[in-house]
C-alpha cells in the first residue's frame, strides 16, 4: 500500500499507481513467495487493469540489476525478455521501452517506501534514489519526481553526516545543542522533513509561536515533495499530522522532552486534546500513565551514571551476564499496557495485525527451540529474532511490521518479536527471561474460551484478543492452554518504561557491538579451525 501511496505523490500516472498497488503479488527477486500464482493473472488484471498487471509481472521477473544500471538503454535486448523463476524464458511478450521505464519508477517509489535502519530510523537511501532516477531523466514515458532534482549535489558523505547529525539531536537533552544539531540535518539535506518537524517542536516549546511555524511549513513542503517519510518511525500520515498541529493552534506541550518520534506523536496530539500542560498539573486527574513515567525517568547524569553502574556489574559478573539486572528499575510482575506507546498503538491497529498473521502460512511455523520444559506443542514465527530482521515475513505482515518498528521495540540482541502458536493441551513450565531492561508484550491473535491463561508470579491472567498484556519477563512465569483449539499471541519485547531513552541508546549500542564482536569470532574461531584440519600429518 506504501509504494502505492508514494507513487500517487509523485504524480505519477493511474496505470502505474495502480501496478505500485499489486507490484509484489507474483515475488519479486528478494522476495519470493507468491501472494497470487501466476495462473490467476486474468483475474488480477480484470481488477487491476490489463497495463498494471503487466506491469506487476515484468516486476517479478525483471533482473534489477540490469535494469538498474540502465542496460536496457543500450542493450535493451539483454532485460526485455520476461523469464520464469526457473531462468526459462517465457512466452510472454518482452517489454517495452516504456515498461523498462516505468519498472525504474516502480522501484523508485519501492526504495522510499521499504528504506530505513534496523530500528525505523533514517537509513542510507537517497543518494541511491538519486542514482536510480538518473537512468530514466529522459523518459518520454515517466517522470522522476522533482525531488530528485534538488539532490544533485548530494553525496553519500553528506547523507551520512545529516543521518549523524539528526540522531545526535535527537539524544540531546541541552536545549541549544539539540537545536544545533537538528539544524545542521535540516542544512544538510534540503529534503527531508522531519529534521524541520522537531526543530517546530523546539520552537513551540520556547513560545516561539512564529518560528514554530515557519519551520512547521518547510517541515510539510519537503515532506510532500519527498512523498514519504524519511523517519519511519512515525508514518508519513502522522509526520503530517504533527507538522499540521504544530502549524496551529494547540495546548501547552510537556516541560519532559521528547527524544523519539513516537513520543513525540503522542506529546503534540495529546497537546492538541488539551492536556499537555495537565500531565505536570495533577498527576491524580487523568494524567496518562506513560507520561507519568516518562517523568519519572532519571536525567541524563543520573541515566549515565545508573549505566556505568550496570557496565561496571558487567566487568565484574562471576555469573553469567545474561543473568545480571540493571540496577535501580521499577520491578513489578505486571505493567499496565498504557504505560508503553507501542502497545497501544498494537491495540489500536489490531484487527489489521490479526488479519495478517493469521493469513500466515502454516508452513512458517516451526517448533519453539530455546530449552523451555513444556507439554505438547509451542510453534513460533520470527519477524525478529535476537537481532536478525526475518525480511519474508515482515514483508508478509506489513502493517504489523510498521508498528512494531516504532518507538521502543527491542531489535537487539537481547529481544524477540515473533507470533506465537500454543496448541490445544499445551502447558509451558515456569522459566525466567534473562533480563530486566526489556518487558514482554503479548497481543491477543486468537484467544480460545476456557482455560488458557498466563501467571506471573503468583497472578494470573487470560488473553483477549486485540489487546495487550504487558509483563516483566524476568520473574516466574509459565503458560497453559488447557482447552481444544489453538492459542495465538504476538510478542514484541519492548525496552524497559523506566529506561531513558540515553539508556535505550547505550545499551542497544552495547547489543549490537556484542553480536557483532561474537560473530566476527565465530569466524576467526571456524578459520582456525579450518587451518588446523588441513595441516599436513593431520
Amino acid at each position: 500500500m506504501g509504494t502505492y501511496e508514494i507513487a500517487g505523490r509523485w504524480k505519477q500516472p493511474a496505470w502505474l499507481q495502480h501496478a505500485a498497488l499489486i507490484h509484489s503479488v507474483y515475488g519479486t527477486e528478494a522476495y519470493r513467495h507468491r501472494l497470487i500464482p501466476l495462473s490467476r493473472r486474468r483475474e488480477v488484471c480484470a481488477l487491476a487493469g490489463e497495463r498494471a498487471e503487466r506491469l506487476a509481472y515484468l516486476f517479478a521477473v525483471t533482473p534489477g540489476r540490469l535494469l538498474f544500471a540502465g542496460t536496457h538503454r543500450w542493450a535493451r535486448g539483454l532485460v526485455a525478455a520476461s523469464r520464469d523463476r526457473s531462468g526459462q524464458a517465457s512466452a510472454v511478450p518482452p517489454a517495452t521501452g516504456e515498461e523498462l521505464d516505468a519498472l525504474v519508477l516502480l522501484h523508485l517509489a519501492n526504495l522510499a517506501e521499504q528504506a530505513r535502519a534496523p530500528d525505523g530510523s533514517p537509513g542510507t537511501w537517497l543518494v541511491d534514489l538519486r542514482e536510480l532516477a538518473e537512468v530514466v531523466f529522459d523518459s518520454d514515458a515517466v517522470t522522476p519526481p522533482l525531488f530528485i532534482a534538488t539532490l544533485a549535489g548530494f553525496s553519500k558523505t553528506d547523507e551520512s553526516a545529516c543521518r549523524g547529525a539528526y540522531g545526535d539531536g535527537l539524544v540531546q537533552i541541552d536545549p541549544a545543542l539539540r537545536a544545533d544539531r537538528l539544524a545542521m540535518a535540516a542544512a544538510i539535506c534540503p529534503v527531508v522533513g522531519e529534521p524541520c518537524a522537531w526543530l517546530a517542536y523546539e520552537a513551540r516549546r520556547r513560545g516561539e509561536v512564529a518560528a514554530a511555524s515557519e519551520w512547521a511549513q518547510t517541515a510539510e513542503r519537503r515532506l510532500l515533495r519527498l512523498g514519504a517519510a524519511w523517519d519511519k518511525r512515525l508514518r508519513f500520515d502522522e509526520w503530517l499530522t504533527v507538522i499540521t498541529l504544530l502549524d496551529g493552534e494547540i495546548g501547552e506541550l510537556s516541560t519532559a522532552t521528547a527524544t523519539d518520534p513516537r513520543a513525540l506523536y503522542h506529546e503534540v496530539t495529546r497537546a492538541d486534546r488539551g492536556q499537555g500542560a495537565s500531565v505536570e498539573a495533577d498527576r491524580g486527574q487523568g494524567a496518562s500513565v506513560e507520561a507519568t513515567l516518562a517523568n519519572a525517568r532519571p536525567d541524563p547524569p543520573a541515566a549515565t551514571a545508573r549505566f556505568q553502574r550496570y557496565m561496571g556489574m558487567l566487568a565484574d559478573a562471576t555469573t553469567p551476564a545474561g543473568r545480571l539486572l540493571y540496577p535501580d528499575l521499577d520491578r513489578r510482575p505486571w505493567w499496565e499496557p498504557a504505560a508503553c506507546a507501542l502497545a497501544v498503538d498494537l491495540e489500536s491497529h489490531s484487527q489489521e495485525i490479526r488479519e495478517e498473521i493469521l493469513a500466515l502460512d502454516p508452513s512458517r511455523y516451526t517448533p519453539e527451540s530455546e530449552r523451555i520444559p513444556r507439554a505438547g506443542d509451542w510453534d513460533v514465527v520470527f519477524l525478529y529474532e535476537r537481532g536478525r530482521r526475518h525480511d519474508e515475513v515482515c514483508d508478509a505482515c506489513p502493517e504489523t511490521t510498521r508498528v512494531i518498528e516504532g518507538d521502543r521495540a527491542m531489535r537487539t540482541a537481547a529481544g524477540l518479536i515473533y507470533v506465537s502458536r500454543m496448541g490445544p493441551g499445551t502447558h509451558i513450565q515456569a522459566h525466567r527471561g534473562p533480563t530486566n531492561v526489556r518487558v514482554r508484550c503479548h497481543l491477543g491473535i486468537a484467544v480460545p474460551d476456557g482455560d488458557c491463561a498466563i501467571r506471573v508470579e503468583d497472578q494470573s491472567r487470560h488473553w483477549s484478543e486485540g489487546r495487550c498484556l504487558v509483563f516483566d519477563d524476568s520473574f516466574e512465569h509459565e503458560a497453559w492452554n488447557h482447552t481444544t483449539d489453538d492459542r495465538i499471541v504476538l510478542i514484541v519485547d519492548l525496552w524497559h518504561p523506566g529506561l531513558s531513552s540515553g539508556e535505550v541508546h547505550l545499551l542497544a549500542g552495547l547489543h549490537r557491538y556484542a553480536s557483532g564482536y561474537a560473530r566476527r569470532l565465530d569466524r576467526y574461531w571456524a578459520l582456525n579451525a579450518a587451518a588446523r584440519r588441513e595441516r599436513p600429518g593431520t
